[in-house]
C-alpha cells in the first residue's frame, strides 16, 4: 500500500495531466518553496531563504557547514558491528531517485543550520514490503507543521506545500524524522542560529543597499564648480561639457579644462559615511559567533598563521560540524533505525576525517609519552582519550573516532 504522502502527490499529479510539468518531483520542488516569500526590509520580516540570497557572510558559513557535513558518511550498526548491506544503509546512501547522498545530506544539514529544523519525510513503496521505507526526503520547516496532542505530546505532522489548495496531508510520527536546534518556546520547533542577528543582517542588507547606490549614483557631488558671473546658458553648456568628457566607461579622471574665472573644490564623505567597512566585518564576526566558526574561514585573516589556521579546522569539526553530524545519526537512530530491531543504530563514520586523524595520532603520542615517562597506562589512558578509551581500540587506531 502506497504511503499518504504518495498518494497525496499521485492525485495531484493526476489532477494536473493537462498542464505543463513543473519539476521532476513533488521533494524537488517543494523542499526550498515558501508561500509569501518576502525580501526583509524590516528586521522582524528578515526571512532565513532571503538571508542565505542576500549575505554573503551566512551563504559562506551555511554552505561551508553543510558541505563538509555531508562528507561525513552514516553507518548502520546492528548489534554493535557493521552492517554494509542493511536495507537502511542503502536507503541512507541513496536516500531517493533523484538524489544522490551528498546532494540530499548537503540539503538536509543546510536547512538545519539555515532554519534551525530539518524534516526526513519517509516513503513507503517497496515493491516487496509495502512497510518498508523506501525514499527519504528532506523538507524545511516552511511545509511541515508539527502537530501537538495533549496526552500524546505528538500526534503527527502536516504537510502543506504552498501553492496548493486544502490542508496539505497528514503524516504519522514514524514517517518523519525531526532535527531540530533547541527553542526555549517552542518544544516541537527548531530555532534558527539567524534569529539572534537579524537586525544585525538587516542592517548590513540596507548598508549594501546604500553602498551599490553610492557606487552607481555618488553619496554626493563631486566636486563643486563655482563661477564669478555665469549665466542660465553658460551654466548649462558647462554641464553638458563635463557630461560628454567624463560621465562614460572610459571618460572619468580625464583633464578638465576651465575658464581662469572657474574655482573647483573638491568633496568628500564625513566619517559616518565610511563606518560601511566597519559594518561588513562586525557582521561577519557575528555570523561566526552563531555558527561557531572560527572568522579566518570567513575571510577575516587579521591574525591568521598556518599554525592558528590547523587548530581552528579542528575547533570547525569539532565545535561546529560534528555535534550536528551526531544530532543528525541520533536522530535517525531514535526515530528510524528502531523500526529495524532494537539493535540497529546509526553513527557517523569519522575514520575518512583526515583533521581528526590528525587529533588522534597527537593524542596517541602523547599517550606513549606518558608511558614511556613511567606513568600507568591505564591512567594515561583515561586522560588522554577518556573514559571510554581501551588498550585493544587504541591498538587498533579506534580511539578518539
Amino acid at each position: 500500500m502506497a504511503s499518504s504522502l504518495t498518494r497525496w502527490w499521485q492525485r495531484r499529479r493526476t489532477a494536473r495531466e493537462t498542464a505543463p510539468p513543473a519539476g521532476r518531483l513533488a521533494g524537488e520542488q517543494l523542499a526550498y518553496a515558501a508561500s509569501d516569500r518576502r525580501q526583509g526590509a524590516e528586521p522582524a520580516l528578515l526571512e532565513y531563504e532571503a538571508a542565505y540570497a542576500s549575505c554573503d557572510d551566512v551563504y559562506a558559513a551555511v554552505s561551508l557547514l553543510a558541505d563538509n557535513a555531508a562528507m561525513v558518511p552514516l553507518r548502520v550498526l546492528v548489534a554493535g558491528q557493521a552492517a554494509p548491506e542493511h536495507p537502511l544503509q542503502r536507503l541512507l546512501d541513496r536516500a531517493n531517485p533523484q538524489q544522490g547522498a551528498k546532494q540530499f545530506w548537503i540539503r538536509a544539514y543546510a536547512q538545519l543550520w539555515l532554519t534551525g529544523e530539518t524534516y526526513l519525510v519517509v516513503e513507503r513503496q517497496h515493491p516487496l514490503d509495502a512497510d518498508r521505507p523506501s525514499e527519504l526526503w528532506a523538507f524545511s520547516g516552511r511545509v511541515m507543521e508539527p502537530l501537538p496532542d495533549p496526552q500524546q505530546y505528538l500526534r503527527g505532522y502536516r504537510f502543506r506545500p504552498p501553492g496548493t489548495a486544502g490542508d496539505g496531508v497528514e503524516l504519522a510520527p514514524r514517517d518523519v524524522v525531526p532535527v531540530l536546534l533547541f527553542h526555549p518556546t517552542r518544544p516541537l520547533r527548531g530555532l534558527s542560529p539567524l534569529t539572534a542577528l537579524r537586525l544585525g543582517l538587516a542592517t548590513e542588507l540596507h548598508a549594501k543597499r546604500a553602498n551599490h547606490d553610492l557606487f552607481r549614483n555618488g553619496l554626493l557631488t563631486d566636486v563643486a564648480i563655482s563661477f564669478d558671473f555665469a549665466s542660465d546658458e553658460q551654466r548649462q553648456r558647462t554641464r553638458e561639457a563635463l557630461r560628454q568628457a567624463h560621465a562614460a566607461d572610459g571618460r572619468r579622471h580625464g583633464i578638465l579644462v576651465l575658464e581662469n574665472s572657474t574655482r573647483v573644490e573638491k568633496l568628500s564623505l564625513s566619517p559616518r559615511d565610511a563606518e560601511f567597512l566597519e559594518l561588513d566585518k562586525l557582521t561577519t564576526r557575528d555570523v561566526a559567533k552563531a555558527y561557531r566558526i572560527p572568522p579566518m574561514f570567513l575571510a577575516q585573516l587579521d591574525h591568521a598563521t598556518l599554525r592558528n589556521y590547523e587548530t581552528a579546522y579542528r575547533a570547525l569539526w569539532e565545535l561546529a560540524i560534528l555535534p550536528r553530524v551526531g544530532q543528525m545519526a541520533t536522530a535517525l537512530t531514535e526515530h528510524l533505525a528502531a523500526q529495524y530491531g532494537p539493535t540497529v543504530t546509526v553513527e557517523p563514520d569519522l575514520s575518512g576525517i583526515e583533521v581528526l586523524r590528525a587529533a588522534d595520532r597527537e593524542r596517541a603520542a602523547t599517550y606513549g609519552a606518558l608511558v614511556a615517562a613511567g606513568l600507568a597506562p591505564q591512567w594515561a589512558g583515561q586522560r588522554v582519550f577518556g573514559s571510554g578509551w581501551s588498550a585493544a581500540a587504541l591498538a587498533a587506531g579506534e580511539v578518539g573516532r
